[in-house]
């Protein structure tokens, strides 16, 4: 069941959060980045452009009191619809530089459309490894859906821009155990897709793989990219 574990091991990481270094304080020579009216959340650190320097990325919200909701029903009685804004900077000889903001990407704490989703980065986060910066939302329903889904994305510093080279969708069912993954390869145009596994219970697990071509129209990078453009362009 060498398949299974493997699938396995990616769930957990995925909705465990581990290999997510993160420090909720921003450095005091960052301070004048953030703007009137926003928050500092996270600060990451890790070379993205192989210079063997240490680049940093910031997590920002906005704070604006027209952007916090009331709402009836079910889920919060609040809704905190401010947006989050990503900024990566690259260490030189001679300081930080600024090469990507952008308040697209990230997803705000709650939901207008669905009131009961947790905030897909309490459980998400950012990671920088081997010079790929990961961001993962996470997608957890406290009424509506008994799914938890996860995505993972992958970019790459090349071409003078963050490319999307990598996406892992993982989904889970709370009730049944039954799960999936499919990882995206953005390079090959190749995908990987596991089916028939069961977190609960290994013996009711019959895991399938298969690989498949994909095709897409263009190149993703993470300063035009919205919280679901890949998913809406080609992702079914």
């Amino acid at each position: 069941m060498k398949l299974y574990n493997i699938a396995i091991a990616f769930f957990l990481l995925c909705s465990t959060g581990a290999g997510y270094s993160q420090d909720i304080k921003i450095s005091p020579e960052f301070k004048s980045l953030i703007p009137a009216g926003w928050i500092p959340e996270s600060q990451y650190k890790g070379d993205l452009n192989k210079d063997k320097l240490e680049d940093v990325v910031l997590v920002l919200r906005n704070n604006d009191r027209k952007n916090f909701v009331k709402q009836e029903g079910l889920g919060a009685d609040t809704l905190d619809l401010n947006p989050r804004r990503l900024i990566i900077l690259f260490k030189t000889g001679t300081g930080y530089k600024k090469v990507l903001a952008t308040d697209k990407f990230l997803p705000s704490v709650n939901s207008e459309i669905n009131p009961c989703l947790d905030d897909p980065l309490s459980e998400g986060g950012i990671e920088v490894k081997n010079g790929v910066l990961k961001i993962r939302h996470h997608y957890w329903l406290s009424c509506g859906s008994w799914y938890v889904t996860d995505y993972v994305y992958a970019f790459r510093y090349q071409n003078n821009t963050f490319e999307l080279i990598g996406l892992d969708i993982s989904s889970f069912h709370r009730a049944s155990g039954e799960s999936d993954v499919t990882s995206y390869n953005f390079s090959t145009r190749k995908k990987q897709v596991i089916t028939g596994m069961n977190e609960f219970e290994e013996k009711n697990s019959k895991p399938v793989e298969k690989w498949e071509r994909f095709s897409v129209s263009k190149t993703y990078n993470l300063a035009t990219m919205e919280e679901n453009t890949a998913l809406e362009d080609f992702v079914k």
